[in-house]
């Protein structure tokens, strides 16, 4: 028995109250099952999609295409779909034609994995006809029938099947990953927007590591533009936050790619947007710079990258297996400079230009090369960040190089 929203219930009560079946469904069943929160819940149902939206007052026709209304309780969406049988796969992504059934087990027949095949009704409790449960216990993950009809069908549940393994830590049944190294070539039929929506998911998981199966089945070949190893560690990634940019920096770099040209043709094939992308080749040339050697050139540094985009190279470094000391040592020094606050940036000099033009200094190229300067001098003596001296040295310099 599982506890699942009363609006839920309130669905399935009402389609059955005008003489429909209706079944709680999918990756919400599984989840709960599991003792996780779903994130959402899907309803699948002998309805039709526009007796579904003759019952209930609140509905929006999301994927009437393919039989599924958006039904509002309480202010809950819920997906609300017509059991179905899916025709002829040609894209191997989408259907050409979907015919609506009667039939439960032919809906659930069409899914991709056993462990989303499987349904739960408040009164007749789990209807899971393909063995979903016990995949779930033994933590595997198993296409529903023959594992190359349904790749076939959607070349995208290859990479569905790492996403699971990432989020749930299950293995990837062999006669499924045989499968997946068998059809690896399909997932070129997928729009690389697609594809990266999965590997978002891979790599923001809890199991980032399962990225490995990519290359243990052949799929990372035609995913990415540059040639790469035919098997690669990323286990570290796990070491790591679960941010997606701060992974995918890294997973580059584990990769083998260390060069900011190769990490940009990757960001640029696979369709990142511009702040992901950024983000990855600033961390990048961070990591290919050398390091710091003293709180001066840190603060330098700092003022160059930011503290967050170092503070995450350093992270990664570490992750990968660069020397730890070094590292322990700068982060040791950021601590120092952050717990005394002090300055590593133009913006925080106690005088600022307005302050130097009441002074009597004149805006322009000459007032920044001053600011630059005393910028320099608080790098390396923090005690001179205070108003009055630094006026004084902009004084000084200005009567010492006259223009």
């Amino acid at each position: 028995m599982i506890t699942i929203p009363k609006e839920a219930e309130d669905i399935i009560s009402r389609l059955e109250s005008y003489g429909f079946e209706a079944y709680l469904v999918g990756g919400c069943v599984r989840d709960l099952l599991m003792g996780l929160k779903a994130k959402d819940f899907d309803i699948c149902t002998s309805a039709l999609p526009e007796d579904v939206c003759g019952i209930f007052a609140k509905t929006y026709k999301t994927g009437i295409k393919h039989g599924t209304v958006t039904v509002i309780e309480n202010g809950i969406p819920f997906e609300v779909s017509t059991f179905r049988i899916d025709l002829e796969y040609t894209d191997h992504r989408h259907p050409d034609k979907v015919l609506f059934s009667r039939s439960l087990t032919e809906d659930l027949k069409r899914r991709d994995f056993t462990i989303n095949a499987i349904c739960y009704h408040p009164k007749k409790g789990i209807i899971d006809p393909f063995g979903g449960m016990n995949d779930i216990a033994a933590k595997l993950i198993r296409t529903v029938g023959n594992p190359e009809e349904r790749f076939n069908e959607d070349a995208l549940r290859m990479l569905r099947a790492v996403r699971f393994k990432a989020s749930l830590g299950f293995e990837l049944e062999p006669a499924t990953k045989d499968a997946i190294a068998r059809m690896s070539g399909t997932i070129r039929h997928i729009s690389r927007e697609r594809i990266l929506h999965e590997l978002n998911g891979i790599l923001a998981g809890s199991f980032p590591e399962a990225f490995e199966i990519l290359f243990e089945t052949g799929l990372i070949k035609y995913i990415l533009p540059l040639p790469v190893p035919a098997k690669c560690t990323l286990k570290p990634l796990k070491k790591l936050p679960r941010r997606l940019p701060l992974r995918w920096a890294a997973a580059i770099r584990l990769i083998g790619f260390t060069d900011p040209c190769d990490a940009e043709k990757i960001c640029s094939y696979l369709k990142m947007n511009g702040k992901l992308r950024n983000y990855i080749l600033n961390v990048m040339k961070i990591m290919n710079a050398p390091l710091p050697e003293n709180k001066y050139l840190l603060k330098k540094t700092l003022s160059d990258t930011g503290t967050a985009l170092f503070s995450d190279s350093l992270n990664i470094l570490k992750a990968t297996g660069f020397d730890a000391n070094k590292i322990k040592v700068l982060k040791l020094m950021l601590n120092d400079i952050h717990s005394n606050n002090e300055c590593i940036n133009r913006s925080a000099l106690a005088a600022k230009g307005g302050d130097l033009i009441e002074e009597g200094f004149t805006p322009g190229k000459r007032l920044g090369e001053i600011i630059d300067l005393l910028f320099l001098c608080v790098l390396q003596m923090p005690e001179l960040n205070r108003k009055d001296i630094l006026i004084q040295i902009a004084k000084s310099v200005q009567k010492a190089f006259p223009v």
